[in-house]
């Protein structure tokens, strides 16, 4: 993959929230340190087991952070949205990676070497004490999943992604359409599912008359039905 291109500027790097209070100008000198990467749709970023302990900038693009069960269905952790950060983990404890990232769009990635990482939190303790909000509530939302994987099933983790898809886009009556719509690998990250059982709840809701699945587009056809199957 190609990996030669401009630096990021200081106004992308200020972007990603992880570095938006530091200073410009030791942003300006972080940026010369930076290596930038380019990403087609579909490929690996990283693998769960590699080594590694550099951080990772998402400055365009999405992806997809999966694991592999032990019979090889993809289990789905998180979509990434740029601007944004990951690999933070290995970054901090120098174990190796935990999941797998892959490139749900074409992507554009700039890596922090793990010097130039412990270097930043040292001089910008607003960074470190950032990093420590963003964990403990990453910790609250894995938390949240880990009981609604225990008493929600994945059709009702599915109506209820999309009933916080509608509602973050103000579009709460019946007939609405919802597009694009995420795909179905996208929609396992977001409910710790596979594709097959989002697939598979897509199909059930859709044969309940309560959504249509069109492609990327999801017309709500009974949103109160859906919000009760979401138990919403």
């Amino acid at each position: 993959m190609p990996t030669n291109a401009a630096l990021p500027t200081v106004a992308e790097l200020g972007g990603v929230p992880l570095l938006s209070g530091c200073d410009p100008r030791r942003l300006a000198q972080l940026a010369q340190s930076l290596r930038l990467r380019f990403f087609a749709k579909g490929e690996t970023v990283l693998a769960q087991g590699e080594a590694g302990q550099d951080l990772y900038l998402l400055l365009s693009g999405q992806l997809l952070a999966n694991r592999y069960s032990i019979d090889g269905q993809e289990v789905g952790y998180r979509r990434l949205v740029a601007p944004t950060h990951f690999g933070e983990l290995s970054a901090l404890d120098g174990a190796p990676r935990s999941i797998n990232v892959t490139a749900a769009t074409d992507a554009r990635v700039a890596t922090m070497s793990h010097a130039d990482f412990g270097a930043l939190l040292e001089a910008e303790p607003r960074l470190a004490r950032q990093l420590l909000i963003e964990l403990a509530g990453r910790v609250r939302e894995l938390s949240d999943r880990l009981f609604e994987a225990g008493t929600v099933d994945t059709r009702g983790r599915v109506a209820a992604q999309i009933v916080r898809i509608a509602v973050a886009a103000g579009a709460t009556e019946d007939g609405v359409a919802l597009f694009p719509a995420p795909t179905h690998a996208e929609l396992a990250a977001m409910v710790g599912g596979t594709r097959e059982t989002v697939t598979r709840s897509l199909s059930q809701l859709a044969d309940a008359g309560v959504l249509v699945k069109e492609g990327r587009r999801i017309v709500i056809r009974q949103f109160d039905a859906l919000m009760a199957l979401s138990g919403g």
